[in-house]
């Protein structure tokens, strides 16, 4: 379609337009998350706002700088052992010693980063991960204050004491919707400095600090900075985690989980905030949904490596990354022509469900939403995919389903029908949702398999009939907004 040549495609990046997303998306998913989780998985999901939180100190760090710091989960456990001692020690409330163990924490990740100044790379790695070690050990001799007299404040032999959580978020759906609320703050801060003048330099810097230097840019003031906002957050998640449980524990914060947040993080995308939600939700929740079926949880560290290989293979730029490449061409029209459409089928279905009682309406609204989201998001992931076995097998795969789709077409216009042309893909795309949504619905929602398959192919089968029905009514609509309103993801920077 002829577009205006002076209307870019690319959106301004500015610092608001870049946090929009982030805000949208977590105050969606704050709102409804207390309305479709249980208790158990308002938890599991407060812990992955404050993982993801970690995780976004690590893609800084190596998405920004190119620095590789596997000491990030240990300065989380330096803010909520500081939290802690204040909370028990001094009475101070909770917002208070959660700041205070976050600008701490801050102060122990100036001090990680000094010896940044002089190396990198393995060495660097090397040297944080020895950091975590030894943090591990000290929390081991010490513990977690949980109570008890002394500078330490551990209790032995007695009853451990819980700190109370902060005066407005008491409940399990308050204090999610606390940690959500920092996260936001936390991912928005980040974002914003990406655009200013800070991530500017951080991106001359991992280019070429001499490049750098030449520039005028102080390659010691901007690796201090990012080091130092870092341990920050950082601390604040890990303060955010000693208010979910009341207390922390000394096997919670070992070398192999900072060893595995950095592996997620590659995993999801270092060079988008997506990705950092994506580490969050593979390194807690998928834990938690294995263990729900009752298969043991460690099996997810094999789906751990084998991601990991992928994302290597395919440029690194992990799954986040692949799914900008892969939808930065969809069009405005599309997406508020889907946002409407998704939304009538989602509560449409979530009514019946209600109505003859097969499931609640939160679940059955959420399941139909999620549905229709893989059916998008879904057939990029998969032949992604295959890039492990080789480009040469991805082409193949490629060419052999168009082959067939090709010929299957012809014989359905023969018959005097509107061909689909990649009709063999999206029924394996509708198979593979559908059991992989009912299976995790199952767990989520207690949902029975069979009521999440109706609920899963209803929604596409019936998004189908509705772009069929409005195919004509909806294509001078879409040119109007085409042709008034860029491609939102079009190269995104």
């Amino acid at each position: 379609m002829a577009r205006d040549k002076d209307k870019p495609d690319i959106p301004p990046g500015s610092p608001l337009r870049r946090i929009t997303p982030i805000l949208i998306t977590l105050a969606v998913f704050g709102v409804l998350g207390p309305y479709l989780f249980s208790a158990y998985w308002l938890n599991t999901f407060t812990t992955v706002a404050c993982l993801s939180l970690v995780a976004a100190t690590v893609s800084l760090l190596y998405g920004q700088l190119g620095m590789v710091s596997l000491a990030q989960f240990a300065l989380s456990g330096v803010g909520g052992w500081v939290c802690l001692r204040l909370v028990h020690g001094m009475a101070l409330p909770f917002e208070l010693a959660l700041i205070i163990g976050a600008v701490v924490a801050a102060v122990f990740g100036l001090l990680v980063g000094l010896p940044a100044l002089r190396m990198r790379g393995l060495y660097l790695a090397l040297l944080t991960l020895m950091v975590a070690a030894a943090f591990q050990v000290a929390v081991n001799v010490i513990g977690f204050p949980d109570g008890g007299p002394g500078w330490t404040g551990k209790v032995v032999d007695g009853q451990r004491a819980l700190i109370e959580r902060p005066w407005m978020a008491v409940s399990d759906s308050s204090y999610f919707l606390y940690a959500i609320a920092w996260l936001a703050a936390g991912l928005s801060w980040l974002e914003w400095l990406r655009a200013t003048e800070a991530g500017r330099s951080w991106a001359l810097i991992r280019k070429s600090e001499a490049a750098a230097i030449a520039a005028g840019v102080s390659v010691f003031g901007y690796k201090a900075w990012a080091f130092t906002i870092g341990g920050f957050l950082t601390g604040l998640a890990g303060g955010l985690l000693a208010g979910l449980n009341g207390q922390l524990d000394n096997t919670g914060f070992p070398v192999s989980q900072s060893i595995l947040l950095y592996a997620l993080v590659v995993v999801g995308g270092v060079y988008n905030w997506v990705g950092c939600l994506f580490a969050g939700l593979l390194i807690r929740a998928l834990p938690a949904l294995l263990n729900d079926h009752g298969v043991d949880g460690n099996l997810s560290n094999v789906f751990f490596g084998f991601a990991l290989l992928v994302s290597l293979i395919q440029g690194r730029k992990g799954l986040a990354g692949q799914l900008a490449d892969y939808y930065k061409f969809v069009r405005m029209s599309r997406i508020i022509e889907g946002t409407v459409s998704w939304g009538i089928i989602a509560i449409a279905i979530g009514l019946l469900c209600a109505h003859y009682e097969q499931a609640s309406f939160a679940g059955s609204f959420f399941i139909a939403l999620i549905a229709l989201l893989f059916r998008m998001v879904i057939p990029g992931v998969c032949w992604l995919l295959l890039g492990f076995f080789g480009k040469k097998v991805q082409d193949g795969a490629e060419d052999g389903e168009a082959w067939l789709s090709l010929r299957l077409s012809r014989l359905i216009e023969s018959m005097g029908l509107m061909p689909d042309h990649r009709l063999i893909k999206r029924v394996l795309n509708w198979l593979f949702i559908g059991y992989f949504v009912a299976w995790i619905a199952h767990g989520v929602f207690d949902v029975d398999h069979s009521v999440s398959l109706s609920i899963i192919w209803g929604a596409m089968l019936a998004k189908v009939l509705i772009e069929i029905v409005s195919y004509r009514l909806m294509l001078p609509i879409r040119q109007r907004i085409d042709q008034r309103f860029p491609k939102p993801f079009a190269s995104y920077r």
